[in-house]
């Protein structure tokens, strides 16, 4: 009360004065250390912050984790055009026989100059174009040119010595073949100028091809093919017995594969395992064997075809093996697990009338389906081969026609010649005992060395005709 009562009564001046400077002291006293004491609070609260701040991440909010799932591979398979392929992949191959044009032939395709130089001077589309539906049912389309070709223009010339107009390349190339062989024993009628005549329009074509050549370099390389639906690749090698007893400039311009007694035979064989070992090497998963035969118009297999064959076969270096040459149509083989298809006939010629000839009308184009995994050596099998007949007319037309019993282009002659030659056709085929492989459902594995047993149905193993409705089975074929 003492204080209080100082406070409240005094009324000196002096005390007055004294006591309000007291009490001015003391307030100022309060507020700085109220002043200290927040200023530390705030500086320590900063720090502890700052602490906070290195120990922890500077985002606070947690961002959503990404788990890398092992993504499996998945295996790509390409069966192409390929009605049953049993494995990862496959490749279709069609094959026919030789284009053989004489003037009979090229004058129904002929322009009203056939001294034009711009590729006018023949228009053989409608002779081609009935193969296409089977050429589009398989992966790569390989022909076969019996003869050079002469320069756009002409001159031209059939028997015996051939130079034939270069549209047919183009034709060949319109209706989808992708690779044509030209090992035959008219590969010299022309010499050096008809080699690089009938080379450079296939090449401008865009059309691989084998057998004759304009350099050496070229005649020791061998030909890979890609097919087109990736399923894998296929190596192509050719060779001719003869040339009509001609003798090139060099040996090496033309593939031989003289008879055995020649003093070449070995040096032939040798060359030709040698580029399919190449062609292994560049890629090559299947590699097929073209041979040019010279004996003509037999319906079985002359001992130089089988000889020849056989000791190709036997070196292993290739997995199918067919012929051209005798303008008729020869047995299908299978040979220690080869399988060999002596002779397709003509794809397109003029016609012959005599009894001895008139299989030259006759034809056969095959598709053979390799199966296998692509890029694995030891894998690829002949799994399938299919086959049609056909004729080289279209009711007295010259024209590429299917002999199939459904007449997808209608009768070829007539119904009862097309039912005869189909069947002649199917007796000749088989007559080496293929029908037998098929019919057993057996295919051997020749680098697996055991047979393969699998099951039949309604005969699409091994070996069997194309399928009785042409158009039905290109459309059903479609790549998958």
């Amino acid at each position: 009360m003492k204080y209080r009562k100082e406070a409240v009564h005094a009324t000196n001046p002096e005390v007055l004065a004294a006591g309000r400077r007291k009490l001015a002291f003391a307030t100022l006293a309060v507020l700085a250390v109220v002043l200290v004491a927040g200023i530390w609070l705030l500086v320590h609260s900063l720090q502890s912050k700052r602490s906070d701040a290195d120990a922890k991440p500077a985002t606070t909010v947690s961002e959503p984790k990404t788990v890398e799932k092992k993504q499996g591979t998945e295996l790509a398979e390409h069966h192409g055009n390929s009605p049953d392929c049993p494995d990862t992949d496959c490749i279709a191959m069609l094959v026919n026989g030789d284009l053989l044009f004489h003037e009979g032939l090229w004058n129904q395709y002929a322009s009203d100059n056939t001294a034009a130089t711009d590729g006018t001077a023949f228009d053989f589309t409608g002779l081609f174009e009935p193969m296409r539906k089977y050429i589009e049912a398989s992966d790569i389309a390989v022909c076969e040119f019996e003869t050079p070709i002469a320069q756009r223009g002409g001159p031209y010339s059939a028997y015996p010595i051939f130079n034939i107009p270069p549209e047919v390349a183009d034709a060949a190339k319109n209706v989808g073949y992708r690779a044509c062989t030209h090992a035959s024993n008219h590969s010299w009628d022309q010499g050096a100028d008809g080699i690089a005549r009938l080379w450079d329009t296939l090449e401008q074509d865009g059309i691989a091809q084998t057998g004759s050549y304009k350099n050496e370099e070229d005649s020791y390389k061998p030909l890979v093919i890609d097919s087109p639906t990736g399923g894998g690749k296929i190596g192509l090698v050719a060779g001719t017995v003869s040339l009509n007893a001609q003798t090139p400039d060099y040996d090496w311009r033309v593939d031989r594969l003289r008879e055995s007694g020649d003093p070449n035979h070995q040096a032939d064989i040798d060359k030709a395992v040698a580029k399919a070992k190449a062609a292994r090497e560049q890629g090559a998963d299947v590699v097929a064997m073209a041979m040019h035969s010279v004996q003509e118009y037999l319906d079985y297999a002359d001992s130089w075809q089988q000889d020849e064959a056989h000791e190709l076969a036997d070196t292993g270096a290739f997995d199918v093996i067919y012929g051209a040459g005798c303008h008729c149509a020869q047995p299908i083989e299978n040979y220690n697990g080869t399988w060999i298809i002596y002779g397709l006939g003509n794809a397109v010629t003029e016609s012959a009338n005599t009894a001895d000839t008139i299989v030259n009308n006759q034809g056969v184009t095959a598709r053979i389906q390799f199966a296998g995994k692509k890029g694995v050596a030891g894998s690829w099998r002949v799994n399938r081969i299919d086959w049609v007949p056909s004729a080289n007319v279209t009711q007295g037309k010259y024209q590429w026609c299917s002999l199939a019993s459904d007449h997808p282009d209608g009768p070829c002659w007539d119904e009862t010649q097309d039912a005869n030659v189909r069947q002649r056709i199917w007796d000749v085929l088989y007559s080496m005992g293929a029908d037998q492989k098929r019919g057993q459902g057996m295919e051997y594995n020749r680098r697996a060395g055991e047979f393969i047993w699998r099951v039949v149905f309604h005969g699409t193993i091994c070996l069997v005709p194309l399928a009785e409705n042409a158009e039905r089975t290109a459309r059903t074929h479609s790549v998958r």
